[in-house]
């Protein structure tokens, strides 16, 4: 077994991801529940669901920010790589791969960099929303919580294609019974 596949195997690492999946199942619920509020309130009963918007800039903010560490860590996450697809070579495969990898980590130290100002500066000052005075913090922890995670996971997605002895290689087809007959 790899160091890769003993580091994803870790019980904080698995954990770590749970707690995300359960981040992302709840707050997609509670998104999904305070839409269907709003909408029951206002023309069902005719009434107003102040402050709806806050809730669901708090919720969503967090859906979407531990959503892009989730494809983080799959490395799924949509990205212009068409230079990969002008070479055959393994290793120049590779070798874009692992560059991409540390081009994303600078980035996302920046980022990182920034949302620590942010984040201080919000709390420095206590923002709150306007209407339902929700802190502003509330809604911004998850930037800086998806900055720091995004970056452990793109130290890992290199670490995954350095020590990957196939990565950039094609895949062996697969021989069917009636090719094998």
């Amino acid at each position: 077994m790899s160091f890769i596949q003993k580091l994803e195997n870790n019980i904080v690492f698995r954990g770590l991801l749970n707690v995300q999946n359960v981040i992302l199942i709840i707050t997609t619920i509670l998104a999904a529940g305070v839409v269907f509020a709003g909408v029951v309130l206002r023309y069902v009963m005719q009434s107003n669901f102040f402050g709806q918007e806050e809730i669901i800039a708090v919720i969503a903010m967090w859906m979407y920010w531990v959503g892009g560490v989730y494809g983080s860590y799959e490395n799924s996450h949509i990205k212009g790589d068409m230079l990969s697809s002008f070479f055959k070579s393994a290793k120049v495969k590779k070798g874009i791969e692992l560059a991409i990898q540390l081009i994303s980590f600078v980035v996302i130290l920046v980022f990182i960099l920034w949302g620590c100002e942010y984040m201080s500066f919000n709390l420095k000052f206590s923002a709150v929303s306007t209407g339902l005075k929700i802190p502003m913090a509330w809604s911004q922890w998850p930037l800086l919580l998806g900055f720091i995670f995004m970056e452990l996971y793109t130290v890992f997605n290199f670490f995954r294609v350095l020590l990957n002895k196939d990565f950039g290689k094609e895949p062996e087809p697969e021989i069917t019974e009636e090719e094998a007959a």
